[in-house]
Formats: C-alpha cells, sequence, structure tokens
C-alpha cells in the first residue's frame, strides 16, 4: 500500500469515525440544552438510516401465577418512523398450566402482533404513546388426564390502550403497557386461556 492510499484510507477512518461520534453523541448534546434526544434525525437534520432508527426488545407476556399458571417470552422488533410514532412487529409464546380435578389442562401457544404507538402530547407528557395492536394467537389444549388434544384454534385480539416509555437511551426504553382487548367477550372460553381477562399488562424493553 502505497503512501496516498494510506492516506485515504486514515482519512475514510477518521470520517467515519467522526460521523458516527455525532450521531451518538447527539443525545447528550440536546440533554445539555434542556432538549430531548432526537429520534430520527442527526444534529445537522438529516434523516437517520433505516437501520439506526430500528429497536430490539422484548418482554415476559402472560404471566400468571397460581392456579392457573402462565408465562410468556415475547421479542420485539420496532421502527421508529417519525419523532412521535413506533411501529412494530412481535412474537409470542406462551406455557399455560391449570390443575383441576375435572380438566388438569396445559397449552403452547404461539402467536404474532402487529402494533402502533403514537407519542400523545410531548409537551405536556413525555414519552406517554396512544398504543393499538393487532395480536393472534395459535391454541391447542391438552387434557392432562386423557392426553387427548384439542384442535388447534385461532384467537384475534385487537387491543388499544397506553404505553409509558422510560427511555434509557435513543433506541431503548422500559415500557409499561396497560392494553384492552375489545374482543375478549367474542371467544371468553378461549379468551381467558391466552388473556385471563379483558385487561392486558406488559412491561417490555425495547
Amino acid at each position: 500500500m502505497n503512501l496516498i492510499q494510506k492516506g485515504l484510507l486514515a482519512l475514510m477512518l477518521v470520517s467515519s469515525s467522526v460521523a458516527f461520534g455525532q450521531i451518538t453523541e447527539d443525545p447528550e448534546e440536546r440533554r445539555d440544552q434542556g432538549k430531548d434526544p432526537l429520534k430520527t434525525r442527526t444534529p445537522e437534520g438529516r434523516p437517520l438510516p433505516f437501520g439506526q432508527r430500528l429497536r430490539f426488545g422484548g418482554g415476559i407476556s402472560g404471566i400468571r401465577i397460581g392456579n392457573p399458571f402462565s408465562i410468556g417470552v415475547s421479542p420485539v422488533i420496532a421502527y421508529q418512523a417519525s419523532e412521535r410514532a413506533i411501529l412494530g412487529v412481535g412474537a409470542n409464546y406462551v406455557y399455560y398450566r391449570q390443575k383441576a380435578p375435572y380438566y388438569p389442562a396445559t397449552s403452547n401457544q404461539f402467536g404474532g402482533r402487529a402494533f402502533g404507538m403514537y407519542e400523545v402530547v410531548p409537551s405536556l407528557v413525555p414519552n406517554l404513546y396512544l398504543h393499538g395492536e393487532v395480536e393472534n394467537t395459535s391454541i391447542q389444549v391438552i387434557d392432562q388426564n386423557t392426553g387427548s388434544r384439542s384442535a388447534r384454534s385461532g384467537v384475534t385480539a385487537p387491543l388499544v390502550g397506553l404505553t409509558y416509555m422510560q427511555p434509557i437511551s435513543r433506541r431503548f426504553g422500559i415500557n409499561l403497557t396497560a392494553l384492552y382487548n375489545l374482543n375478549y367477550n367474542a371467544n371468553p372460553s378461549l379468551s381467558s386461556y391466552v388473556y385471563g381477562s379483558p385487561w392486558v399488562i406488559r412491561i417490555s424493553f425495547f
């Protein structure tokens, strides 16, 4: 490698480091000025690339302690569509167990969801989002007395409510979500396996 090539390589490395530094340092610079970190733009006002608007995370879902018992995991990929809007998709797996003399049962539940969040009034209540989503869950119940399995059925739930996000960085936060299942009473026997009540409370990280 000749001297010119080495010089060009060094210039490229320095330039990329400066550009990366501007993006990563922006939240601290804005906090020093009493402003919230930009979520979709660089300090110079250019839109952030697609990859730098993505959020990855998830949480624990379907938690019920006692009888019935259930617990699950829910990975999430979200996209910062604008300074106030977030769109995302997620997957769910929940294990369910019910101990009862007449019908002890277990089930493995698999599902997916698509959601949207919009920060309502950031000037008054920062980080409070309207939250809407559609979740679909596939469920099969196993009778522990006989070993028989029900036909696998689907439960679709439109959910609406609020999410409060406590930001940790530009692309990561702790989220407390309270949603209401608009379709709970359409099929309460199956919905009770998945949700337990019309209200869905979640803690997630993304």
